[in-house]
């Protein structure tokens, strides 16, 4: 779901109830046909309608499309999945469980547990940097050479100051370090991480 250009009126177009949501998320997940969580058997399942799951006609087990995702064994809807994964993915500070409590409706418990897992799906596969993370920046090097000062006739003036903070000419070092695990150094200029110490 791609969140940066999706509006909150498109979003209602492409989620209008319960039946799309499923079948978004089918189709995202299973481009190829539906996949059997036991056997592996791809696009050899059938949809049964009175119990709305899938059954698999090679191992007979049935399953849903949420059978080894965080979503695993929800009692909520695609549709409020749906909602709150937008929610989430379009706040660019973030959404607190009691306000996505409110928006969606749900309890602050389901919200919380709903916001925990969504950040579990979207977490990447080998993150660089996970949990806590805080940022510090610093300017690197040897300060800048001292300016001569120069000849003023009146004598009142003071020579201006060297640079200082944004105004060095000194690198800018970003440093990210994650509670009890890595730190990340690096130029924003060159955008190359550093080594790790």
């Amino acid at each position: 779901m791609n969140t940066t250009a999706l509006t909150l009126g498109a979003f209602t177009d492409l989620f209008p109830d319960e039946d799309a949501a499923r079948t978004w998320f089918e189709r995202a997940r299973w481009p190829d046909g539906p996949i059997c969580p036991v056997c592996g058997c791809v696009d050899r399942a059938c949809w049964l309608r009175t119990v709305r799951r899938w059954e698999c006609m090679a191992c007979r087990r049935q399953f849903t499309v949420t059978a080894g995702t965080p979503m695993h064994r929800t009692h909520l809807p695609l549709l409020t999945w749906a909602q709150a994964i937008y929610l989430i993915a379009a706040a660019s500070k973030g959404v607190s469980a009691v306000k996505l409590s409110e928006m969606l409706g749900v309890s602050y418990a389901t919200a919380w547990h709903l916001g925990h897992r969504i950040r579990a799906m979207m977490a990447e596969d080998n993150p660089l940097l996970a949990n806590v993370v805080e940022i510090d920046e610093t300017s690197a090097g040897a300060p800048p050479r001292k300016r001569a000062k120069p000849e003023h006739t009146d004598g009142d003036r003071a020579p201006p100051p060297n640079p200082k903070g944004r105004g060095t000419r000194r690198p800018l070092l970003l440093v990210a370090a994650e509670r009890g695990g890595d730190v990340v150094a690096f130029q924003p200029t060159a955008r190359l991480p550093l080594p790790k110490r």
